[in-house]
């Protein structure tokens, strides 16, 4: 099973822009279906696809023939990044035209780095390098970390602090030789700089996130059950690895901002439960939550987006609020594993008033107030497919919308000259 999540880095991005920023589309990476078990080859192939959250509506925007799966999907600076068995493509992030392709046998997972990318690799028997940096612009080959250099391990996600880039080392392409390592490169002078043990209990993991200075590393150990360990990156120590889940699988996982913990995959239950980073232990279950496959935070609107596929025909979008309620469905493609988000900073006439037109709470229950719209303006209420549900002209600097008799879901409050704001109705 082949996913990705967004990356820390552009994570990083949407916290920094999210007070004048909005999530112009999800891009969905759709694995597709490749037969491996009875030799039937490429049944289904691997798809990119835009969900657009201010309508609630999806496209398929690309069809990928050749790869066997797709492993990873990044946005940033206009360009779409795709990470797919043996090669990485890039689109146009408006128009979906492809701008690039270069052959990466093995390939996994992306970050950027200034004008760089990171790509970390895989491949059962093995590879002449398991991480590389590309030009950006170009894709060629700028330099690879070799097994003479220290990496002498399989891969798979990467996470950038600052000008450091730290790799998930688990070597899960050889059965029974799982490790479980963080590995530290300077990117300023291109050396593995360092290697940090997990310990025992925290090998083969699968997705590094980044919490108050600290790498938090989810692992799948021997695909039995998965833990999290916390890495102090100051003193390169592991502050703790806690046991989460009895079964595992290829376990989804995100860290949500907003309330300080990792959402993951529990197979045994066949739901989403939570880990609290403060306590070091797992907090509660989101009982009747779907078995999703992939899963990615939106931190821009306080929401999840989550996957659910049977990995033969059909596959699904969940948007969700952060108890785990889904507000919408859409259906997407085969294998939905890999999303990243296209943020974007608002422009012309929108950003002069930004600053001063907001909306609390977020999520609402029942009163949603309205804050710096000036008196006389009307403000319109729409929900995901820009249906108009509600209007009000504006009395006061607040102003109170009542929205308790809205159904649950994702809602946008719109005045002209101004740029839309999203909220929850719970």
């Amino acid at each position: 099973m082949y996913r990705s999540l967004l990356s820390a880095g552009l994570l990083a991005i949407a916290l920094h822009v999210s007070a004048q920023s909005t999530v112009h589309q999800v891009v969905v990476l759709n694995e597709g279906y490749y037969d491996y078990f009875n030799g039937g080859g490429q049944l289904v192939p691997v798809s990119l696809g835009s969900y657009d959250p201010a309508t609630g509506s999806y496209q398929t925007m690309a069809t990928i023939t050749g790869p066997r799966f797709g492993s990873d999907v990044l946005v940033d600076g206009g360009s779409i990044y795709v990470a797919a068995d043996d090669r990485m493509l890039r689109y146009d992030a408006d128009t979906y035209v492809q701008t690039g392709e270069v052959m990466v046998d093995g390939i996994r997972k992306l970050a950027v780095w200034d004008d760089q990318l990171l790509i970390t690799r895989g491949e059962l028997g093995g590879l002449p390098h398991y991480f590389e940096v590309r030009d950006k612009a170009t894709l060629e080959l700028l330099y690879a970390i070799t097994p003479a250099d220290g990496l002498v391990h399989a891969c798979e996600d990467v996470v950038v602090q600052g000008d450091k880039a730290y790799l998930a080392v688990g070597n899960a392409f050889e059965w029974g030789a799982f490790v479980g390592q963080v590995g530290v490169v300077d990117l300023s002078t291109g050396v593995l700089e360092s290697s940090i043990d997990l310990g025992p209990e925290a090998t083969n993991p699968e997705k590094l996130m980044l919490h108050e200075g600290d790498i938090v590393a989810f692992c799948n150990t021997d695909f039995t059950h998965s833990s999290i360990s916390r890495v102090g990156l100051a003193g390169q120590n592991v502050t703790y690895t806690s046991l989460v889940a009895a079964n595992s699988g290829c376990g989804a996982s995100t860290k949500v901002t907003a309330n300080g913990k990792v959402y993951f995959m529990e197979y045994a239950q066949g739901e989403l439960a939570r880990f609290d980073l403060s306590s070091g232990a797992v907090a509660d279950t989101l009982a009747g939550t779907p078995a999703v496959y992939g899963l990615l935070e939106d931190p821009v609107n306080g929401l999840l987006y989550a996957t659910t596929t049977d990995f033969l025909t059909s596959g699904e979008l969940h948007v969700m609020d952060l108890e785990g309620t889904i507000l919408s469905t859409v259906a997407v493609g085969v294998a939905p594993g890999n999303m990243a988000l296209d943020i974007r900073l608002s422009t012309g006439v929108a950003d002069m008033t930004q600053a001063s037109w907001s909306l609390f709470p977020n999520p609402v229950v029942e009163q949603l107030t309205v804050s710096g719209a000036k008196v006389g303006e009307v403000l319109r209420v729409l929900d995901a497919t820009g249906r108009l549900v509600l209007t009000q002209q504006v009395s006061d600097v607040r102003t109170e919308i009542t929205v308790g008799q809205l159904t649950a879901g994702v809602y946008s409050v719109v005045a002209e000259g101004r740029t839309p704001l999203r909220f929850v109705r719970q």
